[in-house]
């Protein structure tokens, strides 16, 4: 990926008139927090959500969805920022430091392929149905408030 050219909207707007009115969703637009899709890996751009989507291939069909979250989503992220996403599987919660481990696996080799350390964080959908009832609660909790769902069966 080469390196991506940023333009502000207010600014292509300026540009081809400028008694042009901003309207109030050009403003908003310009105004959102960033959302850290992207990172740069040895001089490179690589987009986070090919990056998942390389991870979501190796994983088996027990995964019904792919949620970014953490610092990527709030916005305050570093460049090298690992990129946080839970990892939701069918049915009843299982083992989770084992299943942990086996994600990291397969992230490993994610970060071998695109240079992106993922940092996955199984959850199982009766956890994620009735949250009251995990231990990961708290986790939980941020990645409905600020996740971002990035592949869904």
């Amino acid at each position: 990926m080469t390196d991506r050219k940023r333009y502000s909207l207010k600014n292509l707007v300026k540009q081809c008139d400028p008694d042009a009115p901003v309207s109030q969703d050009m403003i908003d637009w310009e105004n959102a927090k960033l959302i850290g899709l992207e990172q740069t890996v040895m001089d490179n751009q690589v987009d986070i959500r090919e990056a998942v989507l390389k991870f979501r291939e190796l994983l088996s069909g027990e995964v019904t969805q792919l949620v970014l979250f953490g610092s990527r989503t709030r916005g305050d992220y570093r460049p090298d920022s690992d990129a946080d996403v839970a990892v939701l599987l069918r049915g009843e919660p299982g083992d989770f430091v084992e299943m942990k481990l086996g994600l990291a696996c397969l992230a490993y080799e994610v970060l071998l392929q695109t240079g992106v350390r993922i940092r996955p964080f199984p959850v199982w959908e009766t956890e994620w149905c009735d949250p009251e009832k995990s231990q990961h609660r708290d986790t939980l909790e941020v990645i409905a408030r600020e996740g971002i769902t990035l592949w869904q069966a």
